[in-house]
């Protein structure tokens, strides 16, 4: 399965405030997740510095992809 809160993403598009979902990869939960798929063990997320905020350039938040195990929760409300 492939989420997504991205317009152009092929994934199912996720409405964050409608839906909670907490992504894990490797059994670390990611904060943040933009797009995660758990069959190709893929997760894109936003990329931070070493305080923990958000990196941005020229306005454009970075972007991150990183691979391993990926499991998809969906949480009840």
């Amino acid at each position: 399965m492939r989420i997504t809160v991205l317009d152009d993403d092929p994934g199912e598009r996720i409405i964050p405030g409608r839906e909670r979902i907490t992504v894990y990869l490797d059994g670390a939960e990611v904060k943040c997740c933009l797009t995660a798929d758990d069959v190709k063990g893929e997760v894109v997320d936003i990329e931070r510095d070493y305080s923990g905020r958000m990196l941005a350039v020229n306005g454009e938040v970075q972007r991150r992809t990183r691979y391993g195990k990926v499991r998809i929760v969906r949480c009840p409300r």
